[in-house]
């Protein structure tokens, strides 16, 4: 049965605003939720919303897991070699089989971030097998699925795997099921995930967006390209929910169609609980933050966030059901 886990990030709204929600507010809640684990984003040196990589604080952590019977698995990035072995220690601390990562921008491009990432990797696989963890390499929005590829199939060791996303190499114009197939032999866990395309103009826009909306309200083929990860061996699958997350589309790399299949225009007038354009990411010096744009439209960011999970939940729930795809506990959206 396929353990279903929820990321951090799908919380970030909470962790930001909420006092008192921590990792350990994340893991009672995914427990209650139904899933199996989370997925945790941990970069140094703050560690995100691990919130610290200390002896006392990671064996807290591992001992609510434990009580919670929750599995977890954390993510960085880059591919640095002192960088990866410190974080496959971090992962090997928790109890977390998987490491995610990508890599990161280069000076020479994308053939420079495939050339660094075999060679930091080739080096980092040893120590990633010594210690129980493997190292997956995430089709992110700096390399298409086939770049991602190209370096797992160089790199040639079992501790050095794929994390699939559902989506991100449609940045690059991949479609989706095209990106999985590249990817499928290396696959152990994804990012699971739901958007759509905001034509250019139709929210303030000068160029078409990419947007994530609530589970079962965007264009991705979800469940076809669940059965895929499934057949190709993964025995988890991680549930990112991206509302109002949205990034622009890079360099053309695939075949895709904007207006067409999974990258479906989603057309005004939008409901913000499923379609919120333009909320800030990661703002500049003297650009509204996200404080200011929910301060503007008057949004309850975490009651949104609450309600773009429970009703991702519920559709979970319901279409694998159809689907016949069993999940190892049963889910439970009232919990959200």
């Amino acid at each position: 049965m396929l353990k279903l886990f929820i990321h951090s990030f799908g919380y970030r709204f909470h962790f930001r605003f909420k006092p008192g929600f921590d990792i350990f507010a994340l893991i009672d809640k995914a427990a209650a939720l139904g899933f199996s684990g989370i997925n945790c984003s941990a970069f140094p040196p703050d560690f995100n919303y691990l919130g610290g990589a200390g002896a006392d604080h990671v064996r807290a952590v591992r001992e609510r897991l434990e009580a919670t019977r929750m599995l977890i698995d954390i993510e960085c990035n880059g591919t640095g070699v002192d960088h990866l072995t410190s974080q496959i220690d971090l992962a090997a601390r928790l109890g977390a089989q998987h490491l995610r990562t990508y890599t990161r921008t280069a000076r020479g491009g994308a053939r420079q971030q495939v050339e660094d990432a075999v060679r930091d990797l080739k080096i980092v696989a040893p120590v990633a097998e010594r210690a129980g963890v493997r190292v997956l390499v995430e089709n992110h929005e700096d390399l298409a699925a086939t770049e991602v590829a190209e370096i797992l199939q160089r790199v040639g060791h079992p501790s050095v795997g794929a994390l699939f996303d559902y989506g991100n190499s449609m940045v690059f114009m991949e479609k989706p099921l095209d990106s999985l197939a590249h990817l499928r032999p290396w696959i152990r866990t994804a990012h699971m995930k739901d958007h759509v395309v905001v034509p250019a103009g139709a929210a303030g826009n000068a160029a078409p967006v990419y947007l994530g909306v609530p589970m079962g309200d965007g264009f991705l083929p979800v469940i076809e390209t669940t059965r895929q990860i499934i057949a190709a061996g993964a025995d988890r699958i991680c549930f990112e929910n991206c509302w109002a997350y949205q990034t622009n589309f890079r360099d053309r790399r695939g075949d895709g169609v904007l207006g067409e299949g999974a990258f479906g225009y989603r057309h005004p007038p939008y409901d913000p609980t499923s379609t919120l354009p333009n909320m800030p990411y990661k703002p500049g010096p003297g650009e509204p933050t996200i404080e200011d744009f929910a301060r503007t439209n008057n949004l309850d960011l975490m009651a949104f966030e609450t309600e773009a999970v429970r009703r991702s939940v519920l559709w979970l729930k319901t279409e694998y059901a159809k689907a016949g795809i069993s999940l190892a506990r049963d889910l439970n959206e009232a919990a959200a």
